[in-house]
């Protein structure tokens, strides 16, 4: 009887605690590779580049190494799918061939069409074969494939806390992918290479159960399973511990476990502590325009609409205006995107040093900026425009540039999108009257 409440005790709490612990510490190391490979299928100059035959790949190496850079990656990458051609950060390229095991994991991503993004896992001779955990995100174009990208980051974390687990607790952890191939897992060799062949009774239910518990004999002993499925990553969890007869109740065994659960409950928090500060970041990437540093759209809206809300009685003033760098097309087909890029940043900086602190500045699409202003009538938001236009002439850019801009007080009772439209069609009466001007909206 006691035997089995102890059985009991590790497949009921002790290792879906396990699972639970890793599960969560994976996801969040996770998250922000996930997002930067996302935000690199979503950039407007690989499209552009993608789209133009291939253009100067100094630039388009230029951009992977200055991601990779930026957030320490280990590596990062792009494939062009009308040719198959393979771009490394650090100017290699290659020609992936899809019926080889290099290319594999190319028509893996290809085949899997309802996902946007495909995990997979290899090992760095030059890292101690460290695992690598690769991000495969693909670039799509009003729902048409131009290729691939993404990058590759260490779990060294991990790792030792999965080693941890095993030397301490005698607990053997790993993960399998969505067609149950054991791809991460303890240091010691695995007896199979997939789910099926190690768990062949209870490989279905394993695959097809968000979580599953089971136990299986093997040899006198008994091993204790708890499996979890990671949604998110297309990944199965397994956690098991060997439990034999001759396991004796002794009291150190009742303390070792208690302290497990002291030891573990620990973890978590010490693990919550020290991803606080990455969780942090994490959001300032996702509300941030990560060239120009001020706001993006998504950011931004909620803002607009919870001082349109304040402004809708007719008490209290909002303008906003809707700023344009004239003729910035040229910019970038004359001196290269990545110019483009530094006049982008350039502009934004010269707005937040003119701006008042209440002012709330977005980078509202490619080149187009809006600025709201809580309580300020429409001709202190000219005055601004003026100001920042004036500033703009003196400055010494990289490229000369001049702006139009529309701008709008907000009238009582109007939606969210008849403001943004006034002042849109100030813009485009700006632009219209010869542009480098500020015009009010009607």
């Amino acid at each position: 009887m006691a035997h089995n409440s102890l059985s009991e005790g590790i497949v009921d709490d002790a290792l879906p605690l396990t699972s639970h612990l890793i599960s969560t510490d994976l996801q969040k190391q996770l998250q922000a590779p996930i997002y930067v490979a996302q935000s690199m299928a979503q950039n407007h100059f690989v499209h552009l580049w993608l789209k133009s035959n291939q253009g100067d790949t100094e630039q388009l190496f230029a951009f992977l190494k200055k991601t990779k850079t930026l957030f320490k990656s280990q590596t990062s990458f792009l494939v062009d799918h009308r040719t198959n051609k393979y771009y490394h950060f650090d100017g290699r390229t290659s020609v992936l061939d899809l019926n080889s095991p290099e290319g594999s994991w190319y028509s893996e991503v290809l085949n899997y069409a309802q996902l946007d993004y495909v995990l997979n896992v290899d090992v760095s001779p030059q890292d101690n074969f460290s695992p690598i955990v690769y991000v495969n995100h693909k670039i799509m174009v009003n729902n048409e494939l131009l290729g691939v990208t993404g990058v590759g980051i260490q779990l060294d974390d991990l790792q030792h806390l999965i080693n941890h687990y095993q030397s301490e607790y005698k607990r053997k952890v790993y993960f399998a992918d969505h067609r149950g191939r054991l791809i991460f897992y303890n240091q010691e060799k695995m007896p199979s290479d997939s789910l099926a062949s190690e768990f062949a009774e209870h490989y279905s239910a394993i695959v097809s159960q968000p979580s599953y518990k089971f136990s299986i004999e093997q040899h006198g002993v008994q091993r204790l399973v708890n499996s979890r499925y990671i949604p998110d990553l297309g990944w199965h969890l397994i956690v098991e511990q060997a439990f034999t007869p001759e396991t004796k109740l002794t009291d150190a065994l009742i303390a070792n476990l208690l302290l497990g659960v002291v030891i573990t409950l620990c973890i978590l928090v010490i693990a919550q502590l020290t991803f606080n500060q990455y969780q942090k970041r994490l959001e300032t990437i996702a509300l941030t325009d990560k060239l120009c540093n001020v706001l993006n759209r998504q950011a931004f809206e909620p803002l607009l609409q919870r001082h349109i809300l304040r402004a809708k009685p007719g008490r209290v003033p909002l303008s906003l205006l809707l700023l344009d760098i004239d003729h910035f097309k040229q910019v970038n087909d004359q001196h290269g995107h990545l110019v483009g890029d530094q006049v982008l940043k350039h502009f934004a900086q010269l707005c937040m040093s003119v701006a008042d602190s209440s002012d709330i500045i977005c980078r509202w699409g490619g080149e187009e900026f809006m600025i709201l202003m809580p309580n300020s009538y429409i001709d202190h938001a000219t005055q601004f425009g003026e100001r920042l236009r004036a500033k703009l002439a003196a400055c010494d850019c990289i490229v000369p540039i001049t702006i139009s801009i529309g701008v709008a007080q907000y009238q009582s009772q109007e939606s969210e999108d008849d403001f943004i439209k006034r002042a849109d069609d100030a813009l485009y009466r700006a632009k219209r009257l010869g542009r480098n001007r500020v015009e009010l909206a009607a």
